[in-house]
């Protein structure tokens, strides 16, 4: 190492061991909480064991179910990140293009299993987490894309500046990404590494049974910058951009003002408790691309505590288990309820009595004994004791008030009888849990934050890359594509990702299969008894409806519905269906319109040559006549834009309409 490695190593080391001599305690704990519902034989201390050698030992695990349950309503409710355009050039249509393009980069790295990889460790022990990072596209790319990868045991490998406040630790200067490999696994991964002077008493934590503890060690370096507000409302480094603003001064775009600006360099390390063995590497953001998802944290007198549902739920587990081992030992060891009889009723019928209980006789013989008189009886045998059933049923009420999961939110509560009751006490367990799905949430808004605060610098080629909408399709969208601008000449990127602010929120509910189905059949209820709505809401209905030809049935409502005027055309159906052609005249609305205008007309002309004393009169008559002509004639308008022809019949009422007009007009002469 030189001098420069040796005192990043030192820092590091330095860091390491404040942040592991603060938390140890808990995050043993969190590992214990872990091995109590995972390992085989967690729930057991030693004392338990040794207390019970020999004898009956069973675990009858209740946390776990809890867990299960609460696990099970977060993968039906997925958190989904959404981008909001801010300032500086952000647009509505780039915002779409991130939030398809997150959804992919989720989609790829299998993002889901870091999430839930990390919400079961938090609720578990407390602790859980996931990392950012980028990597080429394949072997034969120089196109990058950003990962979204797990991180294993985070009570035990994910550790961050013990001075940060925020939750999310984005205010962090410094975080551990940590390992313990063998010795051997170590010399391969890193054949010019040290692989002694890690036992020297002082980083003992570096070294423990032949694993070798390897760190990421990731730091912020304070620095400044230069920065320039341009006229467009954008924000540029200078230094980085100084060669551009010839040619934003060439359209127009101009600086307003300057200014210094503290920031932070991103750089990380590998490192051994002996020696940095690679670094730095610059990492393209702000922040460090780690992301915690903690169970319940609370911060008392300067030290934080932190735990998942199992810790408070250990001790009434333990106490039911042995509540429940002695229960059943203790009726096990309990004699059997024998039947008392004399020697001289048992004479000469040994094997009868002897062999009663395996043989289905329906009935016995015995010898009456004056001296005890009646058959033999039973006297019943000594019960198992109470007060061992009243403490496993006390533990098992302790389990449930511990972990927040009554009975009832199961749902299996037999007094209740609506399914509204039921739904309300399973809501009372939802709220009862509620900060662990609420804290996912936080930490999956963090993972916005993080991914578009460099997507703009990974993507920063112009490439196709591949979009997922909410609904499963993908489209490949254009990136940063240079275009002549036709009216000014001027180059233009379009789709340019490193243009803009934007802020990230989040959103959680069911998984879009689930909310299809909810809205079909929300839909089929609506449209149950309404007319209307069902003749406005059909394409939507076929469309969540969860069927093979789903999609094929949808476009063949949609057709009929376009044609009826009910919905309005995409551009591709009005492609499909030729409705962007130049339509043809038709040749009856061509002779309806001429002969409106042509009794129009003619009627005018009757009227200026009749007396004024019969004028009014006419004039009445006649207007009627033509005002049911006209009507007629719209309405056969109006059917043929619905795409009905006129029929001859339609056409003959016309005439017999014309014929009524003519009438009054022969009349008026007369």
């Amino acid at each position: 190492m030189d001098d420069k490695q040796k005192d990043i190593h030192k820092e590091a080391l330095r860091r390491f061991d404040a942040i592991y001599e603060k938390e140890k305690e808990q995050r043993d704990l969190a590992i214990e909480d872990a091995l109590f519902v995972y390992s085989e034989d967690g729930q057991w201390d030693d004392l338990g064991k040794s207390s019970r050698q020999n004898r009956p030992r069973y675990t009858i695990d209740r946390v776990s179910p809890a867990l299960d349950q609460v696990i099970g309503d977060q993968r039906q409710n997925r958190t989904d990140i959404k981008i909001i355009p801010e300032s500086g050039g952000a647009d509505k249509d780039t915002a779409k293009i991130f939030d398809g393009l997150i959804r992919s980069i989720e989609s790829r790295s299998d993002a889901s299993n870091a999430y839930d990889n990390g919400f079961e460790e938090a609720l578990a022990g407390g602790y859980g987490g996931w990392r950012i990072c980028h990597d080429y596209t394949d072997d034969e790319s120089f196109d990058q894309e950003i990962i979204i990868k797990p991180i294993l045991s985070a009570a035990s490998s994910l550790w961050f500046d013990m001075n940060a406040k925020e939750y999310d630790k984005s205010d962090a200067t410094h975080a551990f990404i940590t390992e313990n490999i063998s010795e051997d696994a170590f010399k391969e991964k890193y054949p010019n590494a040290q692989t002694t002077g890690f036992d020297d008493g002082v980083r003992g934590q570096w070294s423990d049974d032949g694993m070798l503890r390897v760190a990421e060690y990731w730091r912020k370096v304070e620095t400044t910058k230069e920065i320039a507000l341009l006229s467009d409302g954008r924000v540029i480094d200078l230094k980085e951009e100084s060669a551009v603003l010839d040619e934003l001064a060439a359209k127009g775009i101009t600086v307003v003002k300057k200014r210094t600006a503290k920031c932070y360099r991103v750089e990380s390390y590998i490192m051994s408790g002996v020696e940095i063995i690679k670094g730095p590497m610059k990492w393209a953001g702000k922040y460090i691309p780690a992301i915690p998802c903690y169970g319940k944290e609370n911060h008392v007198e300067g030290k934080k505590f932190t735990r998942g549902m199992v810790r408070k739920a250990k001790d009434p587990q333990r106490i039911y288990n042995y509540a429940k081992s002695a229960e059943i030992e203790a009726a096990a060891q309990t004699p059997l309820d024998p039947y008392w009889l004399t020697q001289k009723q048992y004479e000469g019928l040994e094997e009868q009595f002897e062999n009663f209980n395996k043989n289905n006789n329906p009935f016995l013989v015995y010898n009456e004994d004056l001296a005890s008189p009646g058959p033999p009886k039973r006297t019943g045998a000594p019960s198992v004791q109470a007060a061992l059933i009243q403490q496993s049923q006390s533990a098992r009420e302790d389990i449930y008030s511990t972990t927040g999961i009554e009975p009832a939110s199961l749902g299996n509560s037999p007094e209740l009888k609506s399914g509204r009751a039921i739904i309300a006490q399973q809501k009372m367990g939802d709220r009862g849990s509620f900060n662990y799905a609420d804290n996912l949430k936080k930490s999956i808004q963090h993972t916005g934050r993080v991914v578009m605060d460099v997507i703009g610098k990974i993507y920063d080629t112009e490439r196709v890359v591949r979009v997922l909408n909410v609904d499963g399709s993908t489209e490949e969208v254009e990136i940063n594509q240079t275009i002549i601008d036709q009216q000014t000449g001027q180059k233009v990127v379009v789709n340019d990702l490193a243009l803009g602010q934007y802020s990230v929120k989040v959103d959680t509910g069911p998984a879009y299969a689930t909310q299809r189905q909810e809205s079909a059949q929300q839909l089929i209820d609506l449209a149950t008894g309404n007319e209307t709505f069902a003749q406005l809401a059909t394409d939507l209905i076929a469309k969540n409806l969860d069927l093979l030809e789903g999609d094929e049935l949808t476009k063949r409502v949609r057709k009929l519905m376009i044609k009826q005027d009910i919905v309005e055309p995409t551009e591709e159906e009005a492609q499909e269906m030729g409705l962007n052609e130049p339509q043809q005249p038709d040749p009856n609305q061509v002779a309806l319109v001429d002969n409106v205008n042509m009794q129009t007309a003619k009627l005018q002309s009757d009227i200026e040559l009749q007396d004024a004393k019969t004028a009014k009169e006419t004039i009445e008559t006649q207007a009627k006549a033509i005002a049911a002509y006209e009507t007629l004639v719209n309405a056969l308008k109006a059917q043929q834009e619905a795409g009905i022809p006129v029929t001859g019949a339609d056409m003959q009422t016309l005439d017999t309409q014309q014929g009524v007009i003519e009438l009054t007009q022969d009349n008026a002469q007369i």
